[in-house]
């Protein structure tokens, strides 16, 4: 039986505050939705911001994103990576935040960790504000520097970085609960390993965030649980 889709809870049934997110952003790609749909509502979401350069800074940033990302997929399928990266983003704006410099940061998050660019040259092509959010989302490359990381993360990071690795969790923990679906024991061990370490590496950060955002993250995390065998230690 095919899975019915997982449909993230809008601003009204989450309880959300004052920002609102845009039509196009609350039609949010489901779980097992083609990257052609990702595209499409992407491209419509971006048309319809009302200003020019704005628009013109997300597409350059996407473009940029899916360039160094090139033919990187995501784990255990063919979904290109570059649908992870809008995933995120319209998250972000499905929660209100529609700031240049964040969905730009969101489409940019894996760059500097993923690929040969260097955080350098995220400051130089898309400013330091964008730079300094990529570098946020950027986790080191040894494992025992990682409980650190996210020490800082919670500590002093600002709350748009903050939400920036919300959404990136959120969309982390569909896309693991689409490839359990799909595969069954195959990841299941990992999947439970990773939604383990996302309640005391990434759940504190929500205690600042809106409570959509909350939302977002424990209905993700609730929906996979059921599916997982339980771990105690998870990849960034």
């Amino acid at each position: 039986m095919t899975p019915t889709p997982l449909r993230p809870p809008s601003v009204t049934e989450a309880g959300g505050g004052a920002a609102e997110a845009t039509p196009r952003a609350r039609a949010w790609p489901g779980l097992f939705d083609s990257p052609a749909t990702v595209e499409r509502v992407w491209t419509d979401f971006v048309a319809e911001l009302p200003e020019p350069a704005q628009r013109t800074a997300l597409r350059r940033a996407l473009a940029f994103a899916r360039a160094r990302h090139g033919h990187q997929t995501r784990r255990g399928s063919d979904t290109p990576y570059w649908v992870h990266l809008v995933r995120v983003a319209m998250e972000l704006s499905r929660w209100g935040e529609t700031s240049s410099e964040l969905l730009q940061a969101a489409l940019l998050h894996d760059t500097v960790e993923d690929t040969v660019t260097s955080l350098g040259e995220i400051r130089v092509g898309f400013g330091p504000e964008v730079a300094d959010l990529v570098d946020w989302l950027t986790a080191p490359d040894r494992q025992e520097d990682i409980p650190a990381y996210y020490e800082r993360l919670q500590s002093h990071a600002p709350l748009r970085a903050q939400l920036l690795k919300l959404a990136d969790r959120v969309d982390n923990l569909r896309s693991i609960q689409a490839l359990v679906l799909r595969t069954g024991d195959a990841h299941r061990a990992w999947a439970g390993t990773y939604l383990g370490r996302t309640v005391w590496q990434v759940l504190p950060l929500a205690a600042r965030a809106p409570s959509v955002a909350r939302v977002s993250l424990v209905t993700a995390m609730a929906d996979l649980a059921p599916l997982v065998d339980r771990g105690d230690g998870a990849e960034r």
